[in-house]
C-alpha cells in the first residue's frame, strides 16, 4: 500500500486526488500522542503529584485548579500557534513542522520538570510550559488534515484522527495504571517522551514524500494589519483577533457552539458519574467504582467502533445529519441517567452516549476541516479547539453547582440531577445548534 495514495505536493492537488490510508494514518499520529500524554497527566501524574506537595485538606482544591489553569493556557497557546503555522513560510520544512518539532521538545522537557518538582509552585510552573509545549503541537498538527488531505476524505481523515486518539488514551491509562502503583513516575513519562519524537519523526517523512515539507511563502504583506513599527504587540494581537472573528465563515460559530454544548454534557457526566453512583443510587464505593469502570468501557468502544464508520458515513450523507442525530442520542442516554434505578438501565444509557458520541467525534471534527479556509487551517482549527476547552471547563464547573445546590437543599442528590438534567438539555440543544450550519 502506498504511503501516500499520490505523490503531489499539496499546491498541486486537485479534489479528484486521493489518500492512501496509511497517509491519513500518519496525519492523524499526533493524536495518538497527545491522548496519551493528557491521560498520564490528568488525573494520574497530576493526582499522584499533588498528594505530596498539596495541604490534605485543599488537595481537590488544588488538583481541580491545576486541570482548568493547563486548559486556559491550552485556549491561549492553541489558537496563536495555529495562527503563527499559517504564516510561516520560506523554508525547507514548511509551515508545521518547526512548531511539532518544536512542541515536541517542549512536551518532554515538561514532563520532565513535573516529576522532579519538589514544590506546589514547580509544579504549577511546569504544568504551565507543558500544556504550552502540547498545545504548540496541536494547533499546527490540527491544520495538516485540510493541508495534505483532499476535502473528499476529511471524513475518512477526522475518523482515523479520533481512532488514534482513543488508542492513545487506552495506552496511556493502560501503562500509568501499573507505572503510579509501583510508584514510579517516570515510566510513562519516558514512554511519552519516546512517542513524541517517534511521531514526529513519521510525520516528517510522510510529508517529505508529498512535498508538505516545502516551504510556502508567508502571506502578503497587504494582507497584514499595518507595519510592525506602527502599532505594539497587543495592538496587533487585538486587531488579528478582531479580523479573524470578522471573516470568520457564518456557520463556525454556530459549529463551535454545538461542540462546546455536546462537549460541556458529556465532561459533566463523565466527571461526576461515580460520586452520583454513590450519593444518588446508594452504591458502595467499590461497587460503584467497578460499575463507573464498565459504562466508561462502554463510552470508549462506542467512539472506538464508530469513529472510523461515522467519518466514511459523513463524506457520504453529510456532517449536519449525523451531528444532530448524534445530540438527540446522547440526550436521550443522559435522560436514562436521570430516572435509572437498576444496573441495566445505565448500560443502555451509557451505550446511547456511546453511540452519540461515536458519530459526533468524527462528523464534529469532519464538518470543522470543510468550513475552515484552507490557507489558514492552523489559526481556524486551533480557534475550533476553543470550544473543546471551554466545554472542558464547563462541564467541571459542575462540581461546585452540585455541592452548592445540595447544601443549600440538605440533601445529597439534587445537585446530581440538576446537572445531569443540564447535560441532557445540552445535548438535546447541540443537535438544535446545527440547524443554523450549512455543509
Amino acid at each position: 500500500m502506498s504511503l501516500t495514495g499520490m505523490n503531489k505536493p499539496a499546491a498541486t492537488r486537485t479534489s479528484s486526488d486521493k489518500r492512501g490510508i496509511l497517509f491519513l494514518i500518519v496525519m492523524g499520529l499526533f493524536g495518538l500522542g497527545l491522548g496519551f500524554l493528557v491521560n498520564i497527566l490528568d488525573p494520574f501524574i497530576y493526582t499522584a503529584k499533588v498528594r505530596v506537595l498539596a495541604p490534605p485538606h485543599l488537595k481537590n482544591t488544588v488538583l481541580g485548579g491545576l486541570t482548568i489553569v493547563t486548559l486556559v493556557v491550552a485556549l491561549l497557546v492553541q489558537p496563536l500557534a495555529g495562527w503563527l503555522s499559517d504564516r510561516t513560510g520560506d523554508s525547507r520544512w514548511g509551515r508545521r513542522v518547526p512548531y511539532l518539532a518544536a512542541g515536541t521538545v517542549g512536551v518532554s522537557l515538561g514532563l520532565a520538570f513535573i516529576v522532579v518538582a519538589d514544590s506546589l509552585w514547580l509544579l504549577v510552573l511546569a504544568a504551565v510550559f507543558l500544556s504550552a509545549s502540547s498545545n504548540t503541537v496541536q494547533g499546527p498538527w490540527q491544520a495538516l488534515i485540510p493541508d495534505q488531505v483532499p476535502r473528499s476524505q476529511h471524513g475518512r481523515a477526522a475518523g482515523v484522527k479520533t481512532l488514534l486518539e482513543l488508542v492513545g488514551v487506552v495506552a496511556g491509562v493502560a501503562i500509568i495504571g501499573v507505572t503510579v502503583a509501583r510508584g514510579n513516575l517516570w515510566g510513562a513519562s519516558l514512554a511519552a517522551m519516546g512517542i513524541f519524537f517517534a511521531i514526529l519523526a513519521i510525520t516528517i517523512v510522510g510529508l517529505w514524500q508529498t512535498g508538505g515539507v516545502v516551504g510556502q511563502p508567508a502571506r502578503s504583506k497587504q494582507n497584514q494589519t499595518g507595519p510592525k513599527q506602527n502599532n505594539s504587540w497587543l495592538k496587533r494581537g487585538v486587531t488579528r483577533l478582531a479580523a479573524i472573528w470578522r471573516t470568520t465563515p457564518p456557520s463556525f460559530p454556530w459549529w463551535m457552539l454545538n461542540r462546546f454544548l455536546f462537549w460541556s454534557a458529556g465532561i459533566a457526566i463523565r466527571t461526576f458519574l461515580l460520586n452520583y453512583m454513590e450519593d444518588v443510587l446508594g452504591m458502595p464505593p467499590a461497587e460503584a467504582q467497578v460499575l463507573s469502570s464498565r459504562i466508561f468501557l462502554v463510552l470508549g468502544g462506542g467512539v472506538f467502533f464508530l469513529a472510523v464508520p461515522a467519518g466514511a458515513l459523513a463524506d457520504r450523507w453529510g456532517r449536519r445529519p449525523l451531528l444532530m442525530v448524534a445530540g438527540f442520542l446522547a440526550a436521550g442516554g443522559a435522560g436514562f441517567f436521570l430516572f435509572a434505578n437498576e444496573i441495566p438501565l445505565l448500560f443502555v444509557g451509557g451505550s446511547l452516549i456511546a453511540v452519540g458520541g461515536g458519530i459526533f467525534a468524527s462528523a464534529s471534527w469532519s464538518l470543522a476541516t470543510n468550513l475552515v479556509p484552507s490557507s489558514e487551517g492552523g489559526q481556524y482549527l486551533a480557534l475550533a479547539n476553543v470550544a473543546t476547552v471551554l466545554g472542558s471547563i464547563g462541564g467541571r464547573m459542575g462540581g461546585p453547582l452540585i455541592d452548592a445546590v445540595n447544601q443549600l437543599a440538605g440533601t445529597v442528590t439534587l445537585g446530581y440531577l440538576i446537572v445531569f438534567g443540564l447535560a441532557t438539555l445540552f445535548f438535546a440543544l447541540s443537535s438544535l445548534a446545527v440547524l443554523k450550519i450549512s455543509d
